[in-house]
């Protein structure tokens, strides 16, 4: 996981310094929030992994450590590259950006109860 998101920042560092914005149009946008999308998903999965298994000192498989990592990390990631493209057309506000993270609150709200309910 941490070497395909070295991998990912350096296809995203790649995609700033080589590719033209101007001659590329929106295929270039599209690498860009993708390769940083990517890029993030893999840092803060390490991140949440490491956090969780050697400072939080959780009891449970590390697979499923790994799962709930990789579940934040998708979330922040996405909320991350959203409020990009929203700053980008100067639609950023407070209230979009706190309504996506109440967004992604509620989301993972689902994921706990789909987790409760399977526990019961």
């Amino acid at each position: 996981m941490a070497i395909a998101a070295v991998l990912a920042w350096a296809s995203w560092i790649y995609v700033i310094f080589a590719v033209d914005p101007t001659e590329a149009g929106i295929m270039s946008r599209i690498l860009f929030y993708l390769t940083f999308c990517l890029a993030l998903v893999g840092t803060l999965s390490v991140l949440g992994v490491l956090y969780r298994v050697k400072w939080a000192k959780k009891d449970q498989l590390l697979i499923r450590e790994v799962r709930i990592a990789f579940r934040h990390a998708i979330m922040l990631s996405l909320a991350a590259i959203i409020s990009l493209m929203l700053a980008a057309k100067d639609l950023l506000t407070w209230w979009n950006f706190l309504a996506l993270f109440v967004g992604i609150g509620l989301i993972e709200y689902l994921f706990l109860l789909m987790q409760e309910s399977r526990r019961a």
